[in-house]
């Protein structure tokens, strides 16, 4: 089932992909000197000197948790390559980052979910405001059970346990995908986000298209008022809940249960596989999603590829098209097409997916340079 977070078809041939980039390419002419799209369909990474290496500006920016470890390694190379270009970004969740954005008091906004209708509108309505993928990812379920490797759950066990219909690591429906691992008797401790969170949007998305008969109540990103569990802000937050707590679990970028030494279960895809969000496996579930026309992704959580982590979304780039400061806005253009080019070698180090080339071209050609 299809979910638009918020992109016709991917374009499937090289030629169709070079064409796109060359349009890419004469459209940022006019206005800019970046010839990041070129680069791109020559299959070269960018080189310093990057196009804003003589800009000079301080940009600020809040938003999602989820790409907040890529976001700051990001700004850490970036910052050699434009020296009078001073980035911040705080990690506060996709939720509160609109509504800084919103109010203006940031340069740009993470969020791992386009804006709502009703955020189009506070934001000046539709075009007033440029949002982009930028990174994409797993969301990786997380689980504190020591001597159990390899968790294997199933859409409807997954569901189950975050809806509070399945509440003991020993239940048959888990059992019944890990027969040999020493699954305890105690009770399953649901943790999730506490915050307004694009990660959670993903999440129970996912739950309510895989398996809406177990996952009955609404998706977004605040997590549902009447299930059980503890909510703890963040995703660091989440997954210091989980690693507290024997018998718990949550969800999160992978990074974090990596850093923690939680286990990290496997979902079992459309095919019938249970895999891990692994770049790869990213990938290949974000290859079945549909570039739309404003640049955002629609998402498939039912990818037909043996090697597709179900759970796997982007995570956007949002700032305003008419910038209050010529200069800012050069430079954030500047680090957005650098991010989305030169960037993504970063990715698959920390956990990340690289965005497909279609995703990345329609980044470029909204980044307007």
């Amino acid at each position: 089932m299809a979910r638009t977070t918020g992109v016709g078809t991917f374009p499937s041939m090289r030629s169709r992909l070079a064409a796109v980039l060359v349009l890419a390419a004469v459209a940022a002419s006019g206005c800019g000197t970046d010839d990041n799209s070129a680069r791109l369909s020559a299959g070269r990474r960018p080189s310093a000197p990057v196009a804003g290496a003589n800009d000079r500006a301080t940009l600020s920016g809040a938003g999602a948790t989820f790409p907040a470890t890529l976001v700051q390694e990001w700004i850490k190379q970036y910052g050699p390559l434009a020296p009078g270009v001073t980035i911040n970004y705080q990690a506060i969740g996709s939720g509160a980052g609109i509504q800084q954005l919103t109010s203006r008091t940031v340069d740009f906004a993470g969020s791992d979910v386009p804006l709502k209708p009703s955020e189009v509108e506070a934001t000046g309505g539709p075009g007033a405001v440029v949002q982009i993928p930028w990174t994409a990812g797993g969301v990786a379920v997380e689980y504190n059970l020591p001597g159990v490797d390899g968790l294997r759950l199933t859409p409807r066990v997954l569901a189950g346990v975050f809806a509070g219909r399945i509440t003991r690591w020993d239940d048959p429906a888990i059992k019944a995908e890990n027969p040999k691992a020493p699954l305890p008797g105690a009770g399953i401790q649901v943790v999730h986000r506490s915050d307004g969170s694009g990660t959670t949007q993903v999440f129970t998305d996912y739950l309510k298209a895989v398996a809406p008969e177990v996952w009955t109540y609404p998706s977004g990103k605040d997590w549902p008022a009447g299930t059980p569990g503890t909510g703890a802000k963040g995703s660091d937050g989440v997954t210091a809940a989980v690693k507290q707590s024997t018998g718990a679990i949550g969800y999160a970028e992978p990074s974090y249960p990596k850093q923690a030494g939680l286990g990290i279960a496997t979902v079992r895809n459309q095919a019938g596989r249970f895999v891990a969000p692994e770049a790869k496996a990213v990938s290949a579930a974000l290859a079945a999603g549909t570039v739309m026309p404003d640049g955002s992704l629609a998402l498939n959580f039912s990818a037909p590829s043996p090697e597709a982590y179900p759970i796997s979304s982007v995570s956007y780039l949002m700032f305003y098209e008419a910038g209050t400061d010529p200069a800012r806005d050069t430079a954030l253009r500047h680090f957005a097409a650098w991010a989305i080019t030169e960037g993504q070698d970063l990715a698959e180090g920390l956990d990340y997916a690289p965005l497909p080339e279609p995703v990345q071209v329609a980044a470029l050609r909204a980044v307007k340079l």
